[in-house]
């Protein structure tokens, strides 16, 4: 299985590589099959108290940037917002591709049947019926849109604020 990339720091990694002290309570990621894109959703943009000033700067670096990370080869950028919804700080990333095997570098699979597989763990959420769970994977027909959330697990000792202030505070 190709290594998973972080989809919970998707905003970040698609563009710079490095530690950034951020995270989002959750991401929607959707593929559409029918007009070949992807859509990532995070919401509620998060850091560690004392670490505001870090995440933003990677944050605003990364919005910054206008070609992606090296490792997402036949993957192309069509857009990339940041926005506020109820005292939260969201982002959005929207990608294309032209060939179902360039979401490879996204983490999933494409297995010799034709479908495509994603590695299974308890923090996704099937939020379409096109996918099959199986023992370590959900295997997806390649065509048929797919939708389904992360929630990374948090550990209890670990106090995440909201970069919603920081970052109007410095009004990117």
């Amino acid at each position: 299985m190709v290594e998973v990339k972080s989809l919970v720091m998707a905003i970040i990694s698609f563009f710079i590589q490095g530690e950034v002290p951020l995270v989002s309570t959750d991401t929607v990621f959707f593929v559409d099959v029918e007009s070949k894109t992807i859509a990532i959703e995070q919401h509620n943009l998060s850091t560690i108290k004392g670490q505001e000033e870090a995440a933003t700067v990677g944050l605003k670096l990364a919005m910054e940037q206008t070609s992606l990370d090296d490792s997402l080869q036949g993957l192309t950028l069509i857009s990339k917002k940041i926005y506020e919804k109820d005292n939260t700080l969201n982002a959005t990333i929207k990608l294309s591709y032209n060939s179902i095997k360039y979401i490879t570098s996204l983490g999933f699979h494409l297995n010799t049947d034709g479908t495509y597989a994603y590695y299974k763990n308890n923090t996704i959420e099937l939020l379409t019926d096109n996918g099959v769970e199986e023992e370590h994977q959900y295997n997806f027909k390649a065509d048929q849109n797919i939708k389904f959330k992360i929630t990374p697990i948090i550990y209890k000792d670990v106090k995440l604020i909201s970069l919603a202030p920081a970052w109007n505070k410095k009004q990117y």
